[in-house]
């Protein structure tokens, strides 16, 4: 019975992640046709899917031959392509910092210099000090080069893609895996990024760190006692990692609430194992009591280097995602009604009056919901141009337009894998924490249709869509039992 009603609820949860996936895609070309590229672009995506398609049984022996070698020698290869090819990248285009990307950048410096850090614009947006700490830190070690940060996002992008390798590894089989692994070498977008100083290459590997130790302590078979000791650990980990995540960018509620989602519902014939329910509640008060304590540190930390208590409410954020003129991007205005108070008061002050003013904006009866959401929606899932946007002043008219389009047809390739993918889950849905990936996916764009938007805000969203792309490769194990081919 309970299997039954968790099958019930995946599906449930993939048929809205389908939804919004689709939907996004859809308001971003078909519902843009003043720009008809997209819809272009979209149709070349589409071409490219019709073609693996028909040819699949030839890619499938591609993928076996590029198995071959087994596992461990398959991820060293994957892993050696993904190094190269980002650091080539990093080593060839380079960018100069502006706008956020210096502020992280100069935060950083000072951090590595022992300088007082900019506490008027940190003490409201104190995640900015969880990346420039990270790459502060980094500095010390390795110097000041202007290089560094992208070298070490181009070290995060091999751990990510190791991540997903190992997670595909566990849900789907060798060929899926390499395939994914591929994939997330190749993506446009993330090479362009890659150049930038900026928080989501380190964070989204977090985030795939974390789900990959949640699956080794909660997803694999075996003696109970030792899955029960690990989980002791492993959730310990857990927890910093969660931490870690939201003192670089506040998104870590999402993974919790997508956790216990999954922990109270979609576990299957887990569900009623008192032995399974043990090992998660050893899991989750770890990684719960982990929190507790990185987080004590972090505020020590963070106060003494902007000298104030922060806000835990992201008062500015709401209020602009309310903005019906800029359709919940960012807004010059609204800074400014933002610093107008940061001056007259604390960080938390400012941030209360921007609580009255999200208000005043929602009793205003200004907002056209629909078409605000609609917007959002598109603007966020709509395409994958934001890594040529931001290096749009190093790049000529033709290379950005064909930067853009690289993007956005990689993009909406994997968005019809992952489609499929979906689908091949919902038709034969299994019970590991496989799950995590599309309710992360769906918890993180509800967030954007309230808070402020922007394009490189679903960074971390790519390997998601990626992870149920590779179910789309048909390998032996795909129905998310967690279980792998052999090598």
């Amino acid at each position: 019975m309970l299997e039954k009603v968790s099958k019930a609820f995946i599906r449930i949860m993939l048929g809205i992640y389908m939804l919004l996936l689709a939907l996004g895609v859809l308001l971003g070309t078909f519902g843009k046709l003043e720009s008809p590229s997209y819809v272009l672009e979209f149709l070349a995506a589409g071409l490219f899917f019709l073609c693996l398609w028909i040819f699949r049984a030839k890619l499938g022996g591609l993928l076996e031959r590029i198995s071959l070698p087994g596992a461990f020698v398959t991820g060293l290869i994957l892993s050696l392509f993904c190094l190269l090819l980002n650091l080539a990248w990093v080593l060839f285009f380079q960018i100069e910092p502006t706008v956020d990307f210096k502020t992280f950048y100069e935060t950083a410096l000072a951090i590595a210099r022992n300088e007082r850090v900019d506490m008027l614009y940190l003490g409201l947006f104190p995640h900015i000090l969880g990346y420039s700490s990270f790459l502060g830190l980094m500095m010390r070690l390795f110097g000041e080069s202007s290089m560094l940060a992208s070298v070490l996002n181009v070290v995060m992008t091999v751990i990510s893609g190791l991540c997903i390798y190992i997670l595909c590894l566990r849900w789907t089989g060798l060929r899926a895996a390499a395939g994914a692994f591929f994939l997330w070498s190749l993506c446009p977008s993330k090479l362009m990024y890659n150049s930038m100083v900026m928080s989501e290459p380190l964070y989204t590997c977090l985030i795939l760190l974390f789900l990959l130790l949640l699956s080794l302590a909660l997803d694999r078979e075996g003696r109970w006692w030792l899955r029960l000791l690990a989980a002791l650990p492993l959730g310990f980990a857990c927890g910093a990692l969660l931490l870690a995540v939201n003192v670089t960018r506040p998104v870590a509620a999402i993974l919790f609430v997508a956790f216990f989602l999954w922990a109270l519902l979609l576990r299957g014939k887990k569900l009623k194992q008192l032995k399974s329910w043990l090992i998660l509640g050893v899991f989750a008060v770890s990684m719960l009591g982990a929190w507790s304590r990185c987080d004590h540190q972090w505020t020590r930390w963070e106060y003494l280097h902007i000298f104030e208590e922060t806000s835990d409410i992201p008062a500015y954020n709401i209020y602009v995602g309310l903005n019906m003129d800029s359709l919940g991007s960012y807004s010059d205005e609204d800074m400014d009604t933002l610093l107008n108070y940061r001056y007259q008061g604390s960080a938390v002050y400012a941030q209360e009056q921007m609580l009255e003013e999200v208000k005043n904006r929602l009793s205003s009866g200004e907002i056209d919901f629909p078409r605000l959401f609609a917007a959002k929606l598109a603007k966020l899932m709509g395409n994958d141009e934001g890594g040529a946007f931001y290096a749009q002043a190093e790049l000529s008219p033709m290379a950005f337009k064909l930067s853009s389009a690289a993007g956005n047809v990689f993009y909406y390739f994997v968005v019809l894998l992952s489609l499929m993918g979906a689908a091949v889950l919902f038709k034969r849905p299994g019970f590991s924490s496989v799950y995590m990936a599309p309710l992360y996916s769906i918890g993180l764009i509800l967030a954007h249709l309230i808070v402020e938007v922007s394009g490189r805000y679903k960074y971390s969203l790519i390997p998601m869509v990626i992870i149920l792309a590779a179910f789309a490769f048909g390998a032996a194990g795909s129905n998310g039992s967690g279980e792998t081919e052999k090598a």
